[in-house]
């Protein structure tokens, strides 16, 4: 084990002052669920994921604020739902071969579990935990700033889709999916035009366009000149 840990420092570029702090963030809950007795001398890493989650939402919005000084906060609002997801962050945990490292039930301990979008997030989040612990603040922020300089050009490229844009914004906000749905098709066969529709939050916003795929964006692209307002 004591290799292993050092091997995590060592990608992490950290050395901790208490190493105990680093295996907690690698232990599942599964395995206390298979091995309850574990649960006297050692703990699960979900506290430390729920610290290192406040840590990075903070830690992403202050670098975002800073860097796009002329963004406006919907946008700045997208883009850190979309650094902060869960594919974001096992992105993230997958750089550094964290699945690798977890302590797993017997259940759990397979190369498709280690691998879980999920666990990897879990995981990076836990992490920072034990860094922000052991080092303090900005040895958790100069961790998370590597990744967010690293992803930041891929995520402003994706959510240049105003579709997906508005998804990143709604789901961070209001924690559900934006809804469309077709209102019309017209026109003849060789110049078809469709009327799609999205709704956020009880308000409903309409774009038309030569295909579904176009009116849903310009439906989209209606909701967020309304949102960044």
């Amino acid at each position: 084990m004591v290799e292993r840990l050092a091997e995590l420092e060592r990608a992490l570029g950290i050395t901790f002052r208490d190493r105990k702090l680093l295996q907690t963030a690698l232990m599942h809950r599964s395995l206390f669920n298979e091995q309850p007795h574990l649960l006297r001398s050692l703990s699960d890493n979900e506290r430390l994921e729920f610290l290192g989650d406040s840590v990075l939402h903070f830690v992403t919005t202050t670098w975002l604020f800073q860097q796009f000084p002329n963004q406006n906060e919907s946008t700045l609002t997208g883009w850190r739902a979309a650094l902060v997801s869960t594919k974001g962050l096992a992105e993230c945990a997958a750089t550094l071969n964290l699945g690798q490292y977890a302590f797993l039930s017997r259940g759990e301990d397979t190369p498709k579990g280690r691998e879980r979008a999920k666990l990897l997030a879990d995981l990076f989040e836990a992490v920072i935990g034990a860094i922000y612990l052991d080092q303090g603040l900005e040895a958790a922020r100069t961790f998370i700033e590597r990744f967010l300089h690293e992803r930041i050009g891929t995520i402003q490229t994706a959510l240049l889709d105003p579709t997906t844009r508005l998804q990143e914004i709604v789901q961070s906000r209001h924690k559900q999916l934006p809804k469309y749905h077709l209102i019309e098709e017209r026109g003849p066969d060789h110049q078809r035009e469709y009327v799609m529709a999205v709704t956020v939050e009880g308000h409903e916003y309409i774009g038309t366009g030569s295909s579904k795929k176009a009116a849903k964006k310009a439906a989209a692209q209606a909701a967020l000149a309304d949102i960044d307002r």
